[in-house]
């Protein structure tokens, strides 16, 4: 089996006005990682302590160092760094019991293999002016959707008119983005552009390394970036819970923010020359801890990716990993059945192969993690054959873990 390993080069420059004129140019490459090591505790951005945390403290700053203090001493024995043959060297390396996607998939893009190179997303809305400045490409071993000039994008959702946000939901994805002096952000919209009225939510701004929510910033480490101006991917995710919204970038908390902003839809709008690549769009309502999900029937993660060529798991996926052996470490009698799907490539037989590899991958990482082997009960379940509209698209590169009976 051939593994292609392609990368998008765009050629940026004042005089590109439009996705349509940059040349695609592919290219054999491996992309390599840079790992950042914490320093000085995460930077985060808070606008309400509670008044827990504010008791006694004579101002807010002071507030969210004594809280980061606590938090230092009460997840001390939960800073993992992933160190096996078997993640991507990433920056997550704070593996905490903190963002937990919700467990009822509302709306779900890898893109999936169906698209095609060059043409617009099928499962989104876009802007009249955004067509032509949104498409699907293949990267690496998948599809990612480019953004270019003014595109934005909203999920393509059955009576998108209507809210279809619950109270409680999460949203992540998977961005890459240039980074260059002068780079501008994308945002996210707590309404659906072009389908819904604005419900008067300021929207979420990221720019590299700094993500702002209202007058709240978190700042991240500058991000890795290759030879080619663009960052490596990085992971957002995002909680709101009842008025409670929490943002995360690769698993450390940059804002936190207690408001009721409603929010009834998601529109992703980015507008700027340089490229930015999305992928792995989930949004999920109800989210539970890990053990709650797992008591009531199944814990699903779709963030698990298994990087074929480099046969490594996506450093996120290390971080879900984590999570779940500390589960397994603080309850030595539980027991899991750990179901996985890979989907990534055209012919079965090279699915089963590298299906086989991910699910060793994962297998040797929780043992390497500290999980008994008895604890664990490996299977890979096959493929699917990705098509439009099947229900089927969310096993593609599903895990499973669920109690063995």
């Amino acid at each position: 089996m051939k593994i292609r390993i392609a990368v998008t080069f765009l050629l940026i420059g004042l005089s590109v006005g439009s996705f349509a004129q940059w040349g695609r140019i592919h290219h054999n490459i491996e992309r390599n990682t840079r790992k950042h090591f914490e320093k000085e505790g995460e930077a985060i951005g808070e606008k309400h302590a509670t008044d827990a945390a504010n008791e006694g403290i004579e101002s807010a700053n002071d507030g969210i160092d004594k809280w980061e203090e606590w938090e230092e001493e009460q997840f001390a024995d939960e800073k993992v760094f992933i160190d096996t043959n078997f993640i991507e060297y990433t920056d997550i390396q704070w593996q905490r019991l903190r963002f937990v996607s919700g467990k009822n998939v509302v709306f779900y893009d890898k893109p999936f293999n169906y698209e095609k190179d060059e043409k617009e997303p099928s499962n989104w809305f876009l802007k009249n002016k955004s067509k032509g400045e949104v498409q699907v490409s293949s990267l690496d071993q998948g599809k990612v959707i480019i953004v270019s000039a003014d595109g934005y994008l909203t999920p393509k959702i059955e009576n998108a008119e209507k809210d279809y946000l619950p109270d409680n939901f999460t949203l992540e994805f998977d961005f890459m983005m240039p980074v260059i002096p002068f780079s501008k952000p994308f945002y996210i919209y707590f309404y659906a552009k072009d389908k819904q009225k604005s419900n008067g939510s300021a929207p979420i701004k990221i720019n590299q390394n700094v993500v702002t929510f209202k007058d709240s910033t978190g700042y991240y480490p500058v991000m890795a970036n290759d030879e080619n101006g663009m960052s490596n991917w990085y992971h957002l995710s995002v909680s709101y819970n009842k008025g409670f919204l929490k943002i995360y970038l690769n698993e450390r908390l940059m804002v936190t923010y207690n408001e009721e902003i409603n929010p009834t839809g998601i529109t992703i709008d980015y507008y700027a020359i340089a490229p930015i690549f999305y992928k792995n769009l989930l949004i999920a309502s109800d989210q539970e801890p890990i053990i709650d999900q797992i008591n009531s029937g199944v814990f699903t993660s779709y963030d698990i990716d298994y990087i074929a060529y480099k046969n490594r798991l996506s450093g996120i996926g290390g971080s879900i990993l984590a999570k779940v052996a500390n589960l397994l470490k603080d309850n030595p009698d539980l027991k899991l059945d750990i179901d996985v799907y890979f989907s990534q490539f055209e012919d079965k037989s090279d699915n089963k192969k590298y299906g086989e590899a991910k699910t060793t991958a994962i297998a040797k990482t929780l043992l390497a993690m500290g999980v008994n082997v008895t604890q664990i009960n490996m299977n890979f379940k096959g493929s699917v054959e990705q098509k439009p509209g099947s229900e089927d698209n969310l096993k593609s590169e599903a895990v499973y873990f669920k109690k063995s009976s």
